[in-house]
């Protein structure tokens, strides 16, 4: 499989797919959109939303997608 992604193939419609990006610091985020050439991204939980070119990027190893996935878990309220 290729570390990089450059296209939507191979992800599950519906789930966050998730993607280091190389250019910036390898800050993770969840990709949005594919346009003109470059990914949108957002943080993981929510935030700005930033871009960069597809082959910057690169699927997260186990350990990185664990960690992440602690912010994108909603936090169920305690009973009263």
């Amino acid at each position: 499989m290729d570390s990089t992604i450059d296209r939507a193939d191979g992800f599950a419609e519906g789930t966050a797919e998730y993607a280091v990006d190389t250019a910036n610091g390898n800050k993770v985020g969840v990709v949005q959109d594919r346009f003109e050439g470059s990914v949108y991204l957002r943080p993981p939980g929510g935030g700005v939303e930033w871009t960069t070119p597809p082959e910057a990027l690169r699927h997260l190893s186990a350990a990185e997608l664990a960690q992440t996935r602690v912010f994108d878990t909603p936090v169920e309220g305690r009973p009263r």
